[in-house]
């Protein structure tokens, strides 16, 4: 639920609309539903954060400010004090029957066994005590606010109780500033001034409608010089040749081959011929990629943790889509020729590091490809298992069905682990196939957007290419592409009293880099996507934005 402040300002407007509406009661009725509807929009309105784009030293001052250089839970394994953990788990879990836990973790969040397929096998006190382990590590985010729901003590709070000097040593030396209540204005004394001005300016930043509280909450990304994502690709298309002839003039071989990208979309387009001699080409393009950060930022205008009780808490809603498209041909059939192959793939993965000690969750990973080839010794799946190793993907290679988006009946909708090749053979072959891979928080359940944490979402992508020739004459032509959008949306603020919410806000990112689908399509996909997160229409015209 939203939570509004009124001030004297505010609520005279209100009072105004209130007597007016009144008023025009008497002759139309009608007036009164648009009259309502300015007050609601008024009220709506009032109290709520924009959100606001950062300079990247800015950007690093305040994460710096927010982020534990080693979280706790980490400082623990690294001391070899797990059995500290293990006595706060026992001492949270005692007077629980079994299965009570889990159960109450799966009232929060229904996916909260994703990670943990063996979990409560027999409901026992033992299943209990590995699953709050297992959700201390691996849902952060869903442990706080179970530990909330059951006024529980933290692991910070148990171990200043139980295990003091351990706690002061990681605190005085691996903390967070905000937790030792210092000023995110203060904390460095070496901030550039240019810094310390960027944060004055954004702790006293005004809501729309009036005055802020004395905590208020906005939501803050990075601005780089690659806009409000962070994109790593070339800054013109690269290209690649060679040529040989022997001393008559005859050409040997050529090849031609041309890669262009724009973050984590990238496309290939390669030819290769040869004439009486072997020759082959194989290279990895790596990497492209695209990343985005979250962080909602509740400071009060000293720049100190607001240290209010649940300050404010969010949805964050999460949508990734990456398609790619493969060609290859081939041709070996002139007098003498002997072999040809050509092979293209593409992989993406899409993650999340989430605030805590919890890894890396992979929310998609996916990779495909097509292949020809004609009297060859070299494995067709060779192209693929580059790509396995560099994106991490772990499943056997099955056959793709182009057009799909979640493949398969996976155990968890998070995780798709789904990598597919397409061949044929022939001493003349083309061969065209598409891969397509989705996350969607809105299919399962958002994630839990906490105060002053930093959640980083990134899109990673690798490309292989492989072909080869000799004989009479040999030519193989390669080549990939691919497209998508990564966005976010941050909304359904529930906010403690005397706390100022953030403005639901998006962000997208999308490109076609001779993928499967348009820019118009990527645009609508963002478009509709957006509107429905935020309940208002959204333009998004360039490739990235931020909305509110």
């Amino acid at each position: 639920m939203k939570r509004t402040i009124l001030n004297a300002k505010v609520l005279a407007n209100l009072t105004c609309t209130m007597l007016l509406s009144s008023a025009t009661f008497a002759y139309a009725g009608a007036a009164v539903v648009t009259n309502s509807d300015q007050t609601q929009q008024l009220s709506q309105e009032y109290g709520q954060m924009t959100p606001t784009a950062v300079s990247e030293t800015t950007w690093r001052a305040i994460s710096n400010w927010s982020t534990d250089s080693v979280s706790l839970l980490e400082f623990i394994a690294d001391n070899d004090e797990e059995f500290e953990l293990e006595r706060y788990v026992d001492v949270l879990i005692r007077d629980y029957r079994d299965g009570d836990v889990v159960a109450q973790f799966q009232a929060l969040d229904k996916t909260v066994l994703d990670l943990w397929s063996q979990a409560m096998d027999e409901a026992s006190y033992e299943d209990n005590f590995l699953f709050t382990r297992y959700a201390a590590q691996y849902k952060p985010a869903l442990f706080d606010q179970w530990l909330k729901n059951n006024r529980a003590l933290t692991l910070a709070e148990y171990l200043q109780q139980q295990s003091p000097q351990l706690y002061e040593t990681w605190y005085n030396e691996h903390a967070a500033p905000k937790r030792k209540g210092l000023s995110v204005l203060e904390y460095d004394k070496t901030l550039p001034s240019e810094v310390y001005a960027e944060l004055k300016d954004l702790l006293n930043k005004l809501p729309l409608g009036g005055e802020r509280s004395q905590c208020a909450c906005q939501m803050i990304t990075p601005l780089t010089s690659s806009g409000h994502v962070v994109t790593n690709y070339p800054s013109s298309p690269s290209n690649w040749s060679d040529y040989s002839s022997d001393d008559s003039g005859l050409s040997k071989h050529k090849l031609d081959f041309k890669t262009t990208a724009y973050g984590a979309f990238h496309s290939g387009d390669g030819e290769r011929w040869s004439k009486h001699k072997v020759y082959g080409y194989d290279s990895s393009i790596n990497h492209n990629s695209s990343e985005f950060y979250v962080k909602m930022l509740c400071a009060d205008t000293n720049g100190y943790d607001c240290n209010q009780s649940n300050t404010c808490s969010g949805n964050l809603e999460v949508r990734g889509t990456y398609a790619a498209r493969f060609h290859v041909t081939g041709q070996a059939k002139k007098i003498w020729s002997k072999a040809t192959n050509s092979h293209s793939a593409d992989g993406a993965k899409f993650a999340v590091d989430l605030p805590g000690a919890a890894p890396e969750i992979v929310l998609f990973n996916k990779a495909g490809g097509a292949a020809m080839s004609y009297n060859t010794g070299w494995d067709i799946n060779s192209v693929l298992g580059a790509l396995k190793a560099a994106l991490g993907i772990t499943a056997a290679i099955v056959s793709d069905n182009p057009g799909s988006l979640l493949d398969g009946q996976l155990a968890s909708d998070l995780i798709t682990n789904i990598a597919g090749m397409i061949t044929r053979s022939g001493n003349e072959a083309t061969v065209n196939s598409t891969m397509r891979a989705r996350f969607d928080s809105s299919d399962v359940s958002p994630f839990m957007l906490q105060p002053n944490e930093v959640y980083h979402f990134t899109l990673d992508s690798n490309a292989r290419v492989k072909a080869r020739g000799y004989g009479g004459y040999s030519d193989s032509h390669f080549e990939y592409g691919s497209s998508g959008a990564i966005m976010y949306a941050a909304n359904q603020f529930t906010c403690a009293s005397g706390v100022t919410p953030p403005l639901p806000t998006g962000l997208w990112f999308y490109a076609d880099q001779s993928g499967p689908d348009s820019i118009a399509s990527l645009r609508s996909d963002v478009e509709t996507w957006l509107s429905m997160q935020l309940n208002k229409p959204v333009s998004a015209g360039q490739s990235q934005g931020l909305v509110h």
